[in-house]
């Protein structure tokens, strides 16, 4: 088949053509095996002679040439970080530990004193483990190769590559000794986070020079090349603990340490020094590009390609919402006295939590809902304190913020803005008779209620009924198809939040709302352009029709009244204005406090709480502790804008109904309000509850 015509960029090389006639994976084999029998010489000088004119001069080894940087780049114009190479610190052999440098040779190439460059029983065993599973599923690199490969070739598996890199690794093993070798290797090699050489690497992961490594340090930093990324031990500890102990096993059995060593390693505990910060702007939003970056491009290219990275934030609105969080919590801390508060005491008398903090945490997340990128993220109160990224990787209960997608099931299901629930206790029995009785936070019950009232007071018994009345399942279907990610079990409880979800999944969820039934995934990377401004890739976030407009509207009108009258009033107390909709949520003991809230053009999400679980305290419910934060926010994010009201779509219909029964308002009706319906679902008898009692009578002697 013929390969398709390719455009190279300016100063890129395009690649050699294909020979024909190439080798196939069967005649390499078979030439390595072969090597291997004839002791090598004959075949790879043949070898050398095909790709003798691709081979690169080892004399270059001593030449390193700069990587370029990575600026990531906010919606207005700034830059947020720039991702770039560490400076390599070159140092000699001598100046490196010999458990580090035993650690290295025990689990990447424990024959490396004995051979010439390459292994060739390696290989062959490589091959042979390639031809039965048809793919490269083995390498059998040396250190040696790996050097070659890391400063002149590509990481592409292919066997013409793998050839050149078996003839340069002879080249360079007849240019310099094997301490050399190991010099130019330990210096050269990537161990993640920007680090390259051990030198680096022990700077960045411990805050020591490499001379000072201890054993345990040393074996994991030996485990990182394989693997930087996934095997990062701040983003993986136990992956990057079980890389480690591997490494120990591997020096034991090659007989570099001790039993007793061996074992005083592996019980070490693993130490990191504090990450240094991303910068001013955003850290934890750039902490969490930067994971997509590294999916996508890997980490070597991020740190040397130069690419350039244009996002979704909004540097005015991040600034308004770590301004929002960190004032407020602050003043949260005071009220309340806790005994651990985020102040200059505390770091000073305190060691480090590693990935956790003691004191009050607090996230936020704001979305423009239309296109749903991220225009806000405040990940915690402090990156350099805390790397834990609570908007995206905590997963917490949501309490009442998950009623939403009840009342949501309940209208698609043709459920009324204005039916009527009764609020009285219920119990619910339970396997092996351990019954459920749900209660109100008011510890109260109001009998007839709409399911209005019942969402603006956040009242719990009703909320539960329409859950069983509408189905679980379907519950849980509905929440899914509006992005929340996580399992949920079709339990009454749900009704209440009892689920686990992230402030980024549940402030997109609200989005759906605020855009007319239209989902719009999160997206936080615009564009991406190599180092010569080709674009690599342009996002848009996929989006997809989850409601129609008609049931969007009627629960946001709810959502509205909850603002206006009911758990969210606080926002319209402290000064917030402008049309809007939004929730609470506060789980048992007062452990999470959310509020989740949007206008047509903004949604944005607040969660406040310890990450061990602890309470807050009596009454530090969402509208206490989460809904302050939004509206501070809120006021500064939309201090421009000329507060546009939500679009009202076609098919609605306005009734003046009885409150009690949801039937249309009669005269005798003590309360009554104009409550909108969509067509075809508008009551069309009027109230009997508060008709004249003669006319009932009447009524019946008619009949």
């Amino acid at each position: 088949m013929a390969t398709p015509n390719k455009t190279f960029a300016k100063g890129e090389t395009p690649p050699p053509a294909r020979r024909k006639g190439g080798l196939t994976l069967l005649r390499v084999a078979l030439l390595v095996l072969l090597a291997v029998a004839s002791g090598g010489g004959g075949v790879l000088f043949a070898l050398h002679g095909v790709y003798r004119s691709d081979l690169p001069d080892p004399e270059s080894l001593q030449t390193i040439r700069p990587a370029l940087r990575t600026p990531i780049i906010s919606a207005d114009g700034e830059v947020l970080y720039t991702f770039f190479r560490e400076n390599r610190v070159l140092i000699p052999l001598s100046e490196m530990p010999a458990y580090l440098k035993d650690a290295m040779l025990a689990i990447e190439d424990r024959k490396f004193r004995e051979h010439w460059g390459v292994d060739l029983t390696g290989i062959a065993r490589a091959f042979w483990s390639n031809l039965r599973h048809r793919r490269f599923a083995q390498g059998g690199s040396t250190i040696t190769q790996q050097l070659a490969r890391d400063l002149f070739l590509t990481k592409e598996k292919t066997l013409s590559r793998k050839l050149k890199e078996l003839l340069l690794a002879v080249r360079i093993e007849q240019t310099y000794s094997k301490d050399e070798i190991l010099e130019l290797y330990l210096n050269q090699i990537y161990f993640g986070e920007g680090a390259y050489g051990v030198e680096a690497a022990a700077r960045s992961f411990f805050d020591k020079h490499a001379r000072d490594l201890t054993l345990t340090e040393s074996a994991l930093l030996a485990g990182l090349p394989k693997n930087p990324s996934g095997y990062s031990p701040r983003d993986y500890p136990e992956r990057s603990g079980n890389r480690r102990d591997i490494v120990l096993d591997a020096m034991r059995e090659v007989g570099s340490i001790t039993p007793r060593q061996h074992k005083q390693a592996r019980a070490a505990p693993i130490e990191l020094a504090e990450v240094p910060p991303y910068g001013r702007i955003a850290p934890y939003f750039v902490s969490y590009v930067k994971r997509q970056l590294e999916e996508t491009y890997g980490a070597e290219r991020l740190y040397r390609d130069g690419l350039k990275v244009y996002t979704t934030l909004d540097t005015r609105l991040q600034a308004a919402a770590e301004k929002a969080m960190e004032s407020w919590l602050r003043e949260l801390e005071t009220r309340k006295e806790y005994p651990v508060q985020r102040d200059s005491t505390w770091l000073a008398v305190r060691p480090k939590p590693e990935g956790q903090v003691e004191y009050i945490q607090g996230a936020l997340v704001a979305l423009d809902p239309r296109e749903g990128a991220i225009r806000a993220m405040v990940g915690g109160r402090d990156f350099e304190e805390s790397y834990f990224n609570c908007a995206v990787q905590a997963r917490r209960q949501p309490g009442s913020a998950f009623k939403v997608f009840v009342y949501t099931e309940a209208i698609r299901q043709g459920f009324t803005a204005g039916s009527v629930l009764l609020d009285a206790p219920l119990v619910i029995p339970g396997a092996g008779g351990d019954d459920w009785e749900p209660p109100n936070y008011s510890k109260s019950f109001r009998g007839l209620v709409t399911l209005r009232l019942a969402l603006q007071k956040s009242i719990n018994i009703p909320a539960v009924k329409l859950l069983l009345g509408v189905g679980a399942r379907n519950v849980v279907r509905t929440a899914h198809s509006m992005g929340i990610q996580g399992h949920l079990y079709a339990y009454p409880s749900l009704a209440l939040g009892s689920a686990e979800v992230t402030l980024l999944e549940l402030t997109s969820a609200y989005g759906i709302l605020a855009n007319q039934g239209i989902r719009a995934d999160p997206i936080s990377i615009l564009e991406v352009e190599d180092r010569y401004g080709l674009v690599l890739e342009k996002q848009r976030s996929r989006k997809t029709d989850v409601l129609d407009a008609q049931t969007s509207y009627i629960v946001t009108s709810m959502l509205a009244s909850a603002i206006d009258r009911g758990t969210g009033r606080g926002a319209r107390s402290r000064g917030f204005r402008l049309p809007a909709a939004g929730k609470t949520g506060t789980t048992n003991d007062y452990r999470d406090a959310w509020f989740m809230g949007y206008t047509p053009d903004l949604v944005a999400g607040v969660w406040v709480g310890f990450l061990d679980n602890r309470s807050m305290g009596e009454a530090m419910t969402g509208a206490a502790a989460a809904l302050p934060v939004w509206t501070r926010f809120m006021i500064e994010a939309t201090k421009d804008s000329p507060g546009e009201e939500f679009p009202i779509p076609e098919e609605i219909v306005t009734r003046e109904i009885c409150t009690s029964t949801g039937y249309l308002a009669g005269p005798r009706c003590p309360e009554t309000r104009a409550e909108i319906f969509i067509s075809g679902t508008e009551p069309t008898e009027f109230c009997t509850l508060h008709a004249p009692i003669v006319r009932q009578l009447t009524s019946l002697e008619e009949l």
